[in-house]
């Protein structure tokens, strides 16, 4: 009989030696996969060159190309203006899989032929110059890095030595930096060492990813600022296709370029004004070379001009989602910076004001996982970027939030579940919920309109980006619980679909929302099909913080045909994250019947006055009666409001509901009505 499984035994890892060829195969796959597609457009709705835009140039403008690479695998770039066979700027673009690279005209980016790879192993990854001579990147399988040096048509090839990266992984791009150092990139380590042009060893020096990890495998060295032009992207993204100008003290990466229109997979980068040549400028104007791996072409876009200077970042910034897709940001108003510049999966979709302090935008790819990122600037001046990762769709904003779990925002590993690590079986977590009753006790009950679930892991397995979770809500008319869940009487049901993400919460949003009346006891079943076939494991989010109500959880297949506590099946401390939002049940009511008597006079100013001021007097039971500026709250001023409507002439009248019982037509979920006795 299969047995009930923690989620905590998935958590260790499973490590394994892979053979350099298989690991730089995938390498590539990655990079090229989207080939074929073509490169992918438009994440958000929002017109990224709307009327909202306030940046005064675009520094991605492209300047030449693209233009088809000859080779099939391209990865690293470098530039020489002069002192080579050709006589003529030129470009060089190392092949990954190629016993030779290719030469291009510099300005034309037309083919001038290739040139033969050092001899030594399989894959040439990066090449820079010193202006003199080449310097490549080897991937040399089963040994270590190296880097090779030779002239500038790849003749007389040398070892120059062991590529001593310090992350342990491949060497990437390279760049020199002017002296006696070659910038390397690690493309498995996510960093970037400074190696010695003599022998290869480590100089000491090293910069982290601009995103702190994820994809990029190519590098630059802007001379004239003596920074590190890095095209990078997190796993978020899926893509390299943004270029930071990163510090090669600090790592902090300022003045981003958005390359998402020139390319997927950004492999290679070259700056003209690299060490060898720092006034250079080919196109009279900071640019680069930008060297595509996944459509196999060569551009040069246009760059900032001006070198980057630090500016303390945002503060206060946040970011949600809504259940139709929405994409909402925010940050203090009070920053000293221009404009910001906004970027929703590593791609720029918006530059705005800084000065609202906000941004809005839609997504039509639902579900997902999002990362936005905001940095701001003021000409040449700019803040570290600062981002938020979020779920969407989210949840909408709710009046009325309540749980049995104490505590909704942690997570403990280690959910019990039916199932292994190739796939979870049918189950189900259980939840009762009667909102007027303890602990809740709410006046009039809530219209539930959708329930925000934790998630520990949710693996959809190969070739799914999806699971399904089917939720149902019951009603309990027999008063038997859920011990008997064919006794319930199923109310709605709806399913949802579960990307990949784990410890997190989503919000499942009720297409129709449910209306739950004092008297009215449900249950709520968070129900996982079958996924063995399809390599689906979900596994739903608990901690150990408490309870007001036990998790119930069944599994037929783990012989639990009927929902138990799980402190029954030896989990005391497993605890559903599940949170339950929505708006009150709106109470009829006469505004400013305040006291009860069915009509609206001095005795109800005097009565709401003594209510807030005597101590010991009466209290209010019905607020939104009291509520007479209809402001959503009881003070003061509804004395002054209600007085000046009774005996001075001209003034405003009694907003809705006045003169009869009705409901709040303004906001109902603010403000409640325990009792109106004259409105039933």
């Amino acid at each position: 009989m299969p047995r009930m499984t923690s989620a905590r035994i998935l958590g260790k890892g499973i490590h394994s030696r892979i053979p350099v060829l298989v690991l730089i195969l995938i390498i590539e796959f990655i990079a090229s996969d989207v080939m074929a597609q073509g490169i992918p457009r438009g994440l958000l709705e929002q017109d990224r060159n709307s009327a909202t835009s306030t940046a005064p140039m675009n520094p991605s403008d492209l300047l030449a190309g693209p233009f088809p690479l000859s080779g099939t695998s391209a990865y690293g770039i470098c530039f020489m203006p002069d002192n080579n066979p050709w006589a003529q700027p030129i470009v060089v673009v190392a092949e990954l899989f190629s016993a030779e690279s290719w030469v291009y005209d510099a300005l034309t980016l037309s083919p001038i032929g290739p040139i033969l790879n050092p001899p030594a192993g399989i894959s040439v990854t990066g090449v820079t110059t010193d202006g003199t001579w080449l310097y490549w990147g080897v991937i040399n399988p089963p040994g270590p890095n190296e880097i090779w040096r030779s002239n500038p048509d790849g003749t007389d090839p040398l070892l120059v030595g062991i590529a001593d990266i310090q992350g342990g992984g491949f060497i990437g791009g390279l760049s020199w930096d002017g002296a006696d150092g070659i910038w390397a990139a690690d493309i498995t380590a996510d960093r970037y060492d400074l190696l010695s042009i003599n022998d290869g060893s480590y100089l000491g020096n090293s910069v982290n990813h601009p995103d702190g990890n994820g994809l990029g495998n190519g590098l630059a060295f802007r001379a004239d600022c003596n920074r590190l032009s890095i095209p990078h992207g997190h796993d978020l993204a899926g893509r390299v296709t943004t270029l930071s100008s990163v510090s090669t003290q600090s790592s902090i990466a300022l003045a981003p370029v958005d390359l998402s229109n020139h390319g997927f997979f950004i492999n290679g980068v070259e700056s003209s004004r690299p060490a060898s040549a720092p006034n250079a400028d080919p196109f009279g104007i900071s640019s680069y070379w930008v060297v595509d791996n996944s459509s196999n072409t060569i551009s040069v876009v246009e760059g900032h001009d001006d070198c980057p200077t630090l500016i303390p970042a945002l503060s206060g910034f946040s970011c949600s989602s809504l259940s139709d897709g929405t994409l909402l940001a925010s940050w203090d108003p009070g920053t000293s910076v221009d404009n910001v510049e906004i970027r929703v999966n590593g791609i720029l979709v918006d530059t705005v004001p800084a000065n609202p302090g906000s941004w809005a935008g839609v997504t039509t790819n639902l579900p997902s996982l999002i990362r936005i990122e905001a940095q701001g600037f003021s000409g040449s001046s700019w803040t570290p970027s600062v981002s938020c990762d979020l779920l969407a769709p989210g949840c909408d904003p709710a009046s009325v939030e309540i749980s049995h779990s104490v505590d909704t925002e942690i997570f403990t590993q280690g959910t019990p579940f039916c199932g292994d690590a190739t796939g979870h079986q049918a189950q189900s977590l259980w939840r009762l919920l009667s909102p007027c009753e303890s602990p809740f006790l709410l006046s009039n009950g809530m219209v539930l309109e959708a329930i925000r679930i934790g998630i520990e892991n949710s693996n959809p397995g190969t070739g799914f980006t999806t699971q399904p979770l089917v939720l149902r809500i019951y009603e309990d008319q027999t008063g038997s619980g859920i011990n008997d869940p064919s006794l319930l009487d199923l109310i709605h049901e709806q399913t949802f679909e579960i990307p990949a993400f784990e410890m997190s919460h989503m919000c499942l949003t009720l297409d129709n929302p449910v209306e739950l009346p004092c008297g009215m006891n449900v249950a709520v079943e968070f129900h996982l099909p079958d996924g063995t076939a399809n390599g689906h494991l979900l596994i739903l989010g608990t901690n150990d913080s408490g309870e007001s109500d036990p998790t119930r959880f069944s599994a037929p297949f783990c012989g639990n045909d009927l929902p138990i506590p799980l402190s029954d099946l030896g989990y005391p401390d497993a605890h559903l994250i599940a949170s339950f939002r929505g708006s009150f049940i709106a109470s009829p009511f006469r505004r400013g019947d305040i006291n009860g008597d069915d009509s609206v006079n001095l005795a109800d100013g005097i009565f709401l006055l003594e209510s807030l001021f005597v101590p010991g007097s009466a209290m209010v039971d019905c607020r939104d009666a009291a509520d007479c500026n209809d402001d959503e709250g009881v003070n003061l001023a509804d004395a002054i409001y209600l007085l000046s409507h009774l005996f001075v002439p001209g003034s405003p009248g009694l907003p809705e509901p006045e003169g009869s019982c009705g409901e709040d037509p303004t906001e109902a979920a603010l403000l409640t009505c325990d009792e109106s006795v004259n409105c039933p």
